[in-house]
C-alpha cells in the first residue's frame, strides 16, 4: 500500500497532462517560422553560455539558458509534447503569433520535456521550424500540469498570462489577447 500511495502523485499527474490533450482550451490572467527572431534567440542563448545540466531550458543544440537570459523582452513559452495532437496542431499557428508580433519586442519558445533526440527528429520529420527548446526535467517537477500550456512574461520578467489548451494563436482575438496582457499592470 505504501508503495501505491508514492506512486499516487505521479499518476495524477500523467492524468492530467493526457486528459489537457482532449483540446478543451482555458484562459487564466494573473495579472515561427521566421529566421530574424530564431537568430536573435539563438544568440541571446549563446551569449548566455550556460551548463545545460543546470540551467532550466537548453536549445536543441544543448546550450542552456532561463527565461532571465530574454530580460526586456516579452516572453511567451508554450508547453507541448511531440505526442499530443493538439499541441501539434497549434504549432503553425504559434509560428505565425510569433511572426506578427516579433517587432513588438515579443520572443516565442516551444519548450518540450523530451529527449533532444526525440525533439529534433519530430520537428525533422514534420518540417517545423520556430524556436524550439528543451525543458530540463519534467513538465510537473516545474508546474506544468497540462500540455499544451503557455505563459507569457512581461519585460521584467513577471508572468501575466497563463493558458491551458490549444488555441488559434494567429487570430486577431488571440493577438489582442497577448498584447493586452502584456499592456495591462503587473498585480
Amino acid at each position: 500500500m505504501p508503495a501505491i500511495r508514492s506512486l499516487l502523485p505521479l499518476l495524477l499527474t500523467s492524468f492530467t497532462l493526457l486528459s489537457s490533450c482532449s483540446g478543451e482550451n482555458t484562459a487564466t490572467t494573473v495579472a515561427m517560422d521566421n529566421a530574424t527572431e530564431t537568430s536573435d534567440v539563438a544568440s541571446i542563448i549563446a551569449a548566455a553560455a550556460r551548463n545545460a545540466a543546470e540551467s532550466t531550458y537548453q536549445d536543441l543544440e544543448g546550450r542552456g539558458f532561463e527565461l532571465s537570459d530574454f530580460a526586456g523582452k516579452k516572453v511567451f513559452v508554450n508547453y507541448w509534447a511531440t505526442w499530443c495532437a493538439p499541441c501539434i496542431r497549434e504549432i503553425p499557428a504559434l509560428n505565425n503569433a510569433a511572426a506578427a508580433l516579433e517587432s513588438e519586442n515579443f520572443v516565442f519558445l516551444l519548450a518540450s520535456d523530451e529527449k533532444l533526440e526525440t525533439i529534433t527528429n519530430f520537428l525533422t520529420e514534420r518540417q517545423f521550424s520556430g524556436n524550439f527548446v528543451k525543458l530540463n526535467g519534467y513538465f510537473g517537477a516545474h508546474g506544468i500540469v497540462a500540455v499544451p500550456s503557455s505563459l507569457l512574461y512581461d519585460e521584467q520578467g513577471n508572468l501575466v498570462q497563463t493558458w491551458a489548451g490549444a488555441f488559434e494563436w494567429d487570430t486577431p482575438e488571440m493577438l489582442a489577447e497577448i498584447r493586452s496582457a502584456v499592456a495591462a499592470p503587473a498585480p
